[in-house]
């Protein structure tokens, strides 16, 4: 069933519920109210009767004639002895008599009965007769009328909710389109989306209300949005890393032919084919690695921190640089431990990836300086090198990004490490930012949070 319909049965079927059980109360409380209305009338007659009775010597004749003036429209007056005789009866109906056994009480007490599927409303009250007995004064009167009320009540309301059911059932129909209309549109826009294989948003209106269903289309946007710049990120990424694999792997198969031909021949080509590819082969060991850790990361990289000596870190990572490069690295620490809260193999891989590219781009010493800016650590890592010009600022963080002039492929770099820097101090909740301008040199600050 769908859902429209259930939302259509379902309101039509409780509203229709609720209706009725409205109208059960009216009609049961109005029966309730008219019945003691009639009860109490004939209660207040029959007290009229004894009230008369008292004031009669108790003659036959004078009791029946008196009992005949009080007599209702339809019903039926008798008094009843101890022995429950009748010793006077009056009606203008003779089945009455037969209709209702005697039954003597002693009590005073009133209500209705049932005869033949007619109520009569009833009231009985104890006397003293003119022998000195107690009897009973009986008054009955038939309230056909009031079923018959009550008949054309039950009709109306019978009616009443038929004409009532009409509406419940076209305002389910309305709030199930109302409902349903943008869960439509989801599916219809889904259904295109793999269709035409295209991103595509839902079109919200502004001055709406932000009801659930709004929220859900702006989910649902934000959503479409989220895997669209993935996926554009992946096909940049995909077509980024295959620009980049191409070219050693051209000089791998360019070595290799020439290898092939020339190498058992000539050992000089022998060995600079070998250098070649050896040489190739590294650079894309090492980007493919870079671009594992991207794709492994490229969410959220998480970072596991805990109390981290920097400034050991830094001293440590600086000396297996030193050895690489034969120049050495410049400290100015403003305390000799300097505590972080850090993921100590995440920092140990930014201040390396920092580190290694200012040897890369300089030939003097590097500067590593580290202070405290509130409740954040500082770094900054200084080269004397080339420099970077300012149109090319804002685009260092990007992969495979390098600068076209100076920063080549020469220098061995694969253009990843900046993204991968970027990513681990956003773990640590921490910023980055470089300052260069060609002729100058470098400053990459970092700034984490100290250890509290």
């Amino acid at each position: 069933m769908k859902i429209s319909h259930k939302i259509q049965l379902f309101s039509t079927v409780w509203m229709l519920i609720i209706v009725l059980g409205i109208h059960a109360a009216i009609y049961f409380l109005f029966l309730t109210v008219t019945l003691d209305r009639e009860v109490e009338r004939t209660e207040k007659q029959a007290h009229a009767v004894a009230a008369a009775l008292k004031e009669e010597d108790g003659r036959t004749m004078n009791t029946t004639n008196l009992l005949r003036a009080y007599l209702p429209a339809d019903g039926m007056i008798r008094i009843i002895d101890e022995s429950s005789r009748q010793l006077a009866t009056v009606s203008k109906k003779g089945e009455y008599r037969s209709d209702f056994d005697p039954d003597y009480s002693a009590s005073e007490s009133s209500g209705t009965v049932k005869s033949d599927g007619v109520t009569f409303s009833r009231a009985a009250i104890p006397l003293i007769w003119t022998d000195g007995g107690v009897v009973q004064l009986e008054v009955t009167e038939n309230l056909s009328h009031v079923d018959e009320d009550m008949d054309r009540l039950k009709v109306v309301l019978a009616l009443a909710s038929l004409f009532v059911l009409l509406p419940i059932f076209a305002a389910g129909s309305t709030l199930s389109r109302i409902i349903l209309k943008p869960i439509h549109t989801l599916i219809q826009t889904m259904e295109e989306i793999q269709k035409k294989e295209t991103f595509k948003k839902i079109e919200t209106n502004s001055g709406s209300k932000k009801d659930e269903l709004h929220q859900m289309t702006e989910t649902f946007n934000k959503m479409i949005g989220l895997i669209q710049t993935n996926f554009e990120k992946q096909q940049q990424f995909v077509s980024d890393a295959s620009h980049e694999l191409k070219t050693p792997l051209t000089v791998i198969e360019s070595y290799a032919k020439l290898l092939k031909r020339w190498g058992t021949k000539k050992p000089e080509i022998m060995e600079e084919a070998v250098e070649a590819i050896y040489s190739e082969a590294v650079r894309m060991k090492e980007m493919t690695a870079q671009l594992l850790l991207l794709a492994e990361n490229d969410v959220h990289m998480q970072a596991e921190t805990k109390r981290t000596d920097a400034a050991a870190i830094c001293r440590q990572t600086g000396k297996s640089l030193e050895q690489v490069y034969q120049r050495r690295v410049v400290y100015h620490f403003f305390k000799q431990e300097v505590m972080v809260s850090a993921d100590e193999l995440k920092l140990k891989q930014l201040l390396f990836i920092l580190l290694d590219n200012a040897f890369k781009y300089s030939e003097e010493e590097i500067e590593c300086t580290i202070d405290q800016k509130g409740d954040m650590i500082h770094f900054c890592i200084r080269d004397r090198g080339i420099g970077i010009p300012q149109k090319d600022l804002p685009f260092v963080f990007e992969r495979f990004f390098r600068v076209d002039k100076a920063r080549a492929r020469g220098t061995g770099g694969t253009g990843l490490g900046l993204s991968i820097a970027r990513k681990i101090v956003a773990a640590h909740n921490g910023e980055i930012r470089i300052d260069s301008s060609e002729g100058w040199g470098t400053e990459v600050h970092v700034y984490l949070p100290a250890f509290s």
